[in-house]
């Protein structure tokens, strides 16, 4: 037999469930929570189905970067030329050595990618993407999307972010650059040369969603081409600020670091 306060707990089952008031009906399952539905949406695109990296009309954002986007190969797995590993070497051994970024210099390719984020803002109208960096010196990227090819010879003038061409390979962007000068630390303290030749790849397979895959290829430092990759997601400490916009931020450097 049913005690009274089992009958009583199911009294108030009923009444809540609204059994008591007539036949059973069928009801609308509960919306999801917010958060659920953001963390789910879909990748944002162009109205002729282009995928876009950065922020919509309705969905603004930024990506913030928190310290540690990793992806890099162990450096006893990087191949190294003579040159560029005892380069690397002694920039690691020294405890005031730091890369030309912390000096406000720009940087490319991985480094480019640091804390406190970027943002990606692709402008339709002039067949350009840009990368904006919040740190560092402030700099941004021009991808040109408009097919044309680098310039050769003399024309090809080596610069900290080179020369930088994208394509589409499905949703994917891929952005051909050379044309870099040897005075930044592409990715940590890794060297480079003039012969650099940097292909990246991003894609966002959802909204809160981004990886990246560089492929650094430079004979004049490595034995052969290596490889980086990370991925900003939900469950990584950087992320899709939801709604956030990019903030002042002033890169100042008072002139320690200079070789007087």
């Amino acid at each position: 037999m049913a005690t009274p306060r089992a009958l009583a707990c199911l009294a108030l089952v009923v009444v809540v469930g609204g059994a008591a008031a007539g036949p059973a009906r069928a009801q609308a399952p509960a919306s999801p929570p917010a958060a659920a539905t953001q963390a789910g949406a879909a990748t944002p695109r162009w109205p002729d189905g282009r995928v876009n990296l950065g922020s919509t009309r309705d969905q603004k954002g930024y990506w913030e970067v928190r310290p540690g986007l990793g992806g890099f190969p162990r450096a006893a797995d990087i191949p190294f030329q003579p040159w560029a590993r005892a380069l690397y070497q002694y920039r690691t051994a020294q405890t005031d050595l730091f890369p030309p970024l912390v000096r406000c210099k720009p940087a490319s390719g991985p480094s480019f990618f640091n804390a406190p984020g970027f943002e990606i803002v692709d402008v339709p109208e002039l067949k350009s993407i840009f990368i904006l960096n919040i740190a560092g010196a402030h700099s941004w990227r021009v991808i040109y999307m408009d097919g044309r090819p680098h310039p050769k010879g003399d024309d090809l003038r080596p610069t900290y972010l080179g020369h930088s061409i994208g394509t589409w390979d499905g949703d994917t962007l891929v952005i051909d650059s050379v044309g870099f000068n040897e005075k930044q630390w592409l990715a940590g303290s890794y060297p480079t040369s003039e012969q650099l030749h940097l292909i990246e790849r991003i894609s966002r397979p959802n909204l809160k969603s981004l990886t990246y895959e560089a492929t650094i290829d430079d004979p004049g430092a490595y034995s052969k081409p290596w490889m980086i990759r990370w991925t900003i997601n939900e469950k990584s400490a950087s992320s899709w600020i939801d709604g956030g916009e990019a903030f002042e931020y002033i890169c100042q450097d008072d002139g320690s670091n200079l070789v007087r």
